[in-house]
């Protein structure tokens, strides 16, 4: 009895899974969702209340979810339905209702599993038919669970897809694809006649790829399929159900760039989805009506579409799910359209173009002429002529609300002239300088101030104060200052923003500095604020060579974008957000009138020249840029192109203006203005159910720490009280988790303990390449540990391709208005890569580069007892080195201290680990594991100790130092170790344990001891000795790769491999002992974390491959 107690516990069970969307369907006002083993029913209120109702786990037990098939109700009730789920071999019936907005599950059968793959399944009058995947038909009876007829071809191929048709066995239709790039048409039912295979009736010849889906429209005769040749084919084949009928290709369509996965026919669309991440809308004659495309990683796995409502619904490799409207419905976009300029009433060519709101456009030409276009009234309205304005004019239109009607021209003499828009005979004109003015901007601060900047020869900057007059019908323009920028090559102003509350500005230049000047010196200087930072000198700036008095900047971050310049400024929830022409937005913090950088994000892949950024009414922030010739609307939330207008590039002159009406786009192309329009704003032409995670494989988890919630932050749950599972009526506690991916992104997760979600909280994008690695140190509170309030603060380092490191801070704070009562501030710190370490060595054409290519594989952070020493950061690289970097300011500085070649092939893993014993100084081991099965142990006290010898000085000035040979070095395995832990046990020794790629374990324990101290000299190069104790081997502990590993106890440890197997080993009793398994469902799983909750949750444990899941289990 007390071994059956001892292989039960602990049994891990599944509460949150992260997997593909492989199946959807759309039940009435219903969508359910396919993920993995479980079930998502989610409603779709016709209000546009769209919530998840329930998630049912583990319906299909371990295998995946590949579609649905709804039983029709003869009566139309729809609050109750019999749906038939299946996927790989697995078949279960049940029956649902969700009347009264509640979902209950009525009536399931058993798991009936099948001899074969099930391509399709079809409801005949109470019984299933089966469409296998060798080209045969079963009729099952869902009830009893028997088989009443299994009818097979005489083709017996390997099926790639199949359709069934019909709604009676006699009437039955199976159309198949096969291996051989063919489709088959046959009727099982003509197998009663003589009770033999079934000959195909018709054989379909066309693709050149095998076939993945297939789609029969009834009323209109006619059949889709999609393929791994990247087409979609429409044929016309009349009713299936009637044998010998002929088959018409009557469309070929390429409009995907890989292959296509899913293929629907609705009454006037065709839609398919494939390995492109692109959802087409297609006419029925083949021509591409829409275009959608927002999910990330490998494609599209399954779609669904509610005709009454327009909508198409998509699910995608990276979780998540999204709903689309057709065209006609929703947030259509008016397209491009030309404003015909081009008349023998206005003459001159056009040279500048602005936006006046969403629904006013000016324009001025060569001659001067200033124009109006009204998009309600559709016509040209000439404003004003100014011969001064000829050959070179500026054009910028005030920000503000709709109808705010002012706009600024400038010429090449200094001369600046404001115009009310409705009132242009009210122009006001203002010489400045002497000379060209290079650039105007405008600054508005809510409704009470407006201040419009102009930059002229030699870096000076004029500040233009503008007001109204009560009658509106006048404007008054007043000087208010001189700026005077940074010296350079091309010194003048590109934008600026007033900072809250108005007491400073910010600007950009075309050098790429941000500076930050008073926005009223006078004032600041009368009070003495700010006297310190502002200085008034006189420098040379005008053009005929006279002195001239400014201003200069209060705050410069020089070339902060580069060379090209700033090109937005935009202030929002107290932080500066500007972008540039380097391809990256930075966001600010000005702290007792300084600014500071907090984080620099890049933007999409090939994005080189970011314009603008601005803030959506759901709190997140879309990216507006040139790709290559197109002009971009890019959200870094969801990593998707929102907009794509195909203008030319961002050299000409164009426009942007963004209300919560609608979006436009304006831009000069063969002489005339193109506007392009779209309703909505700058939101999301769909609606996202639920957000993806990572567009690839996880490569780490690493959980950071616990937030714990008072009721006021109650995260809301989806399931009701008496629905919740064991355990979900726990403390209201949130992890905070850190993955990193193949996608180049690091996100910050939230895993709330009591409703079985997550929650990102924000994606980091510093990365050029893969992220393999991530640690985590210096973990504690916003306030400090004397401050009562919750929030979680954090340092992180994530290491991964091309050789790349970046260290950056993250601050976890609640905030009640986003779904997880949760935000997350990044503050980006450091980086580092090998190349630019390299490249900066004076004498580096005698030195050998490292390979470009390195990876880093793991990372472990050693944090030092020493004073003024931050933390190391050991890496294990591909390149057959362990490194060992130094943190210093607080992560601010990270530099390259030490490196070894000891294992001379690919180091796998690095762990760190403390030895504490009485009257003796604490001991920092670190321990690599590379390909070849070895683990060797380096002391790093005694290494960093000063007047240490056994750090190596480096062969040529600018190397890193050499660490020398390791402490112990043992032969663990006989090929690569993918997962090492260790643990201290009670009398004072290590338990270390290690998983291989051929499935086994390695157990044994470590004891550290110092050899005897004679007298005190010498005592930094005592290099402590390790011996094993007890050492163990378990061969087939999996059957694959062991790629996480964790001691929980001394008497408890837990593996998992990509066999999908969670495993728990009893220890402490000579060779680790088998207790229980458990199935998981995350393919290629690649990293795990385990960590205790509560005594009332006890452990958590998060798996990360080709998906996530946490499980959970009780001590």
């Amino acid at each position: 009895m007390d071994a059956l107690g001892d292989y039960v516990w602990p049994r891990a069970t599944s509460e949150l899974i992260l997997l593909p969307v492989t199946g959807l369907e759309c039940v009435g006002d219903r969508l359910l969702a396919g993920e993995g083993p479980d079930v998502l029913v989610y409603s779709l209120d016709l209000g546009g209340h769209l919530r998840m109702m329930k998630r049912v786990q583990n319906l299909l037990g371990h295998y995946l979810i590949h579609g649905f098939r709804v039983r029709p109700e003869p009566n139309g009730d729809d609050s109750e339905a019999m749906v038939a789920v299946f996927g790989s071999k697995g078949l279960r019936i049940v029956k649902i209702s969700w009347g009264q907005s509640r979902f209950r599950e009525l009536w399931r059968s058993g798991l009936w599993n099948m001899s074969d793959w099930i391509w399709d399944v079809r409801w005949l009058e109470g019984n299933v038919a089966l469409a296998l995947g060798h080209n045969s038909v079963v009729l099952y009876d869902p009830v009893i669970g028997c088989m009443l007829q299994d009818v097979p071809c005489t083709d017996r191929c390997t099926l790639s897809s199949a359709c069934l048709i019909g709604d009676t066995w006699k009437e039955l239709t199976i159309v198949a694809g096969a291996v051989s790039n063919q489709l088959l048409v046959w009727y099982p039912a003509a197998a009663l006649v003589d009770n033999k295979p079934v000959a195909p009736d018709r054989r379909v010849s066309g693709h050149v790829g095998v076939i993945f889906s297939m789609s029969y429209l009834e009323s209109k005769g006619l059949l889709a399929t999609a393929s791994e040749d990247r087409s979609v084919r429409i044929w016309k084949v009349g009713d299936l159900r009637v044998p010998g009928g002929r088959v018409q290709n009557i469309g070929h369509c390429f409009g995907h760039s890989a292959r296509v996965w899913q293929v629907k026919l609705l009454e006037n669309y065709l839609i398919s989805a494939g390995e492109d991440c692109v959802c087409l809308v297609w006419s029925h004659e083949g021509e591409i009506l829409q275009a959608f495309r927002g999910h990330q990683g490998r494609g599209i796995r399954a779609i669904a579409a509610h005709e009454r409502q327009a909508w198409v619904i998509t699910g995608g490799d990276d979780s998540g799910i999204r709903l689309w409207h057709l065209v006609g419905r929703g947030y259509p976009g008016l397209g491009v359209s030309a404003l015909c300029f081009k008349s023998p009433s206005r003459p001159g060519t056009l040279k500048a173009v602005t936006l006046a709101g969403s629904w006013r456009l000016l324009a001025v030409t060569d001659t001067g002429a200033l124009y109006l276009y009204d998009l309600e009234v559709k016509c040209w309205e000439q404003l004003l002529e100014d011969k001064h304005f000829q050959s070179y004019c500026l054009l910028e239109a005030a920000p503000g609300p709709e109808g705010f009607g002012l706009c600024a021209m400038a010429n090449g003499e200094g001369c600046v002239k404001v115009v009310p828009i409705n009132t242009p005979t009210a122009a006001v004109d203002q010489v400045l300088f002497h000379g060209k003015v290079h650039s105007l901007s405008w600054a508005l601060r809510g409704y009470e101030e407006l201040l419009l900047l102009a930059s002229g020869p030699g870096g000076v900057v004029t500040c233009l104060e503008i007001s109204a007059a009560p009658s509106g019908k006048a404007i008054f323009v007043k000087e208010r200052c001189q700026y005077l920028l940074p010296p350079s090559k091309q010194r003048w102003h590109t934008c600026s923003a007033f900072l809250p509350p108005g007491d400073f500005l910010v600007c950009g230049d075309r050098r790429g500095s941000v500076l930050l000047f008073p926005s009223r010196p006078g004032l600041l200087k009368d009070s003495g604020v700010g006297g310190k930072a502002i200085a008034e000198a006189p420098m040379g700036g005008s053009g005929n060579g006279n002195a001239v008095a400014g201003w200069g900047p209060v705050s410069t971050l020089h070339s902060l974008h580069g060379k090209q310049g700033v090109t937005s400024v935009t202030c929002h929830g107290g932080y500066v957000y500007t972008t540039g022409r380097d391809g990256t937005y930075y966001q600010l913090f000005v702290q007792g009138g300084q600014l500071q950088p907090v984080l620099r994000q890049k933007s999409c892949r090939g994005m080189n020249w970011v314009a603008g950024l601005r803030m959506v009414p759901d709190g997140s922030m879309v990216i507006l840029g040139f790709h290559a010739n197109e002009f971009v609307v890019w959200s870094p939330r969801s990593h998707e192109k929102l907009h794509i207008i195909n203008c030319g590039g961002g050299h000409r002159s164009w426009a942007f203006s963004d209300t919560e009406a609608a979006m436009a786009f304006a831009y000069l192309k063969d002489g005339d203005v193109m506007l392009y329009r779209a309703l909505g704003g700058c939101t999301r032409p769909h609606v996202i159910l639920r957000e993806g995670l990572h567009g690839r494989e996880i490569t780490c988890v690493k959980r950071v720490g616990t937030i714990t919630l008072g009721p006021e932050f109650e995260v809301p749950s989806f399931e009701q009280p008496d629905y919740l599972e064991p355990g979900n009526e726990g403390p209201s506690l949130t992890d905070i988790v850190i993955t990193c991916s193949e996608d180049t992104t690091v996100c910050v997760l939230a895993l709330p303990t009591a409703t079985g979600s997550a929650h990102a909280l924000t994606a980091i994008c510093n990365h050029i390449s893969s992220v393999r690695a991530v640690a985590v140190w210096g973990i504690g509170t916003p306030g400090g540990p004397q401050d009562p309030r919750p929030g979680l603060t954090a340092h992180v380092v994530s290491a991964g391709g091309r050789a790349e490191m970046h260290c950056f801070s993250i601050m976890v704070t609640p905030d009640p208005s986003t779904p997880s009562h949760l935000a997350c501030h990044v503050m980006h710190l450091s980086s580092h890569r090998l190349d630019e370490y390299w490249d900066r060595q004076r004498n580096r054409h005698r030195m050998v580069k490292v390979d470009p290519e390195t990876r880093y594989m793991s990372l472990a952070v050693c944090e030092l007892d020493r004073a003024g020493l931050g933390p190391i950061v050991a890496a294990a690289c591909s390149d057959g080195a362990v490194r060992l970097f130094l943190l210093q300011d607080s992560g601010r500085i990270l530099q390259l201290l030490a490196e070894t070649f000891h294992h001379k092939r690919c180091v796998l893993k690095v762990h760190s680990f403390t030895h504490e014993t009485p009257n003796q100084r604490r001991r920092l081991l670190l321990c690599s594991a590379a390909t070849d099965g070895s683990i060797a142990f380096w002391d790093l006290t005694t290494v960093l100790d000063r007047g240490s010898t056994i750090l190596e000085p480096p062969v040529h000035p600018g190397f890193p130092y050499q660490l020398g040979t390791p402490c112990l070095t043992l032969q663990a395995h006989s090929c690569g170790v993918n997962s090492l832990h260790t643990l201290p046990t009670y009398e004072g020794h290590h338990l270390v344990a290690s998983g291989s790629e051929d499935g086994s374990l390695h157990l044994f324990k470590l004891a550290v001891e110092m050899p005897e101290l004679e007298d005190a000299v010498g005592e930094a190069e005592l290099v402590p000795q390790l011996h094993v104790l007890e050492e163990y081997s378990v061969p087939c502990a999996h059957a694959a790769h062991v790629t996480g590993l964790k001691i929980l106890s001394t008497s408890l440890m837990v593996s998992a491999s990509i066999d999908q197997r969670l495993t728990f080993w009893r220890l402490g009793h000579g060779e680790p002992t088998f207790m229980n398994s458990t199935v998981y469902h995350v393919p290629d799983v690649a990293d795990m974390d385990c960590w205790p909750v509560s005594p009332e949750f006890g452990h958590r444990c998060a798996l990360g491959g080709q998906g996530l899941e946490v499980y959970n289990w009780y001590d």
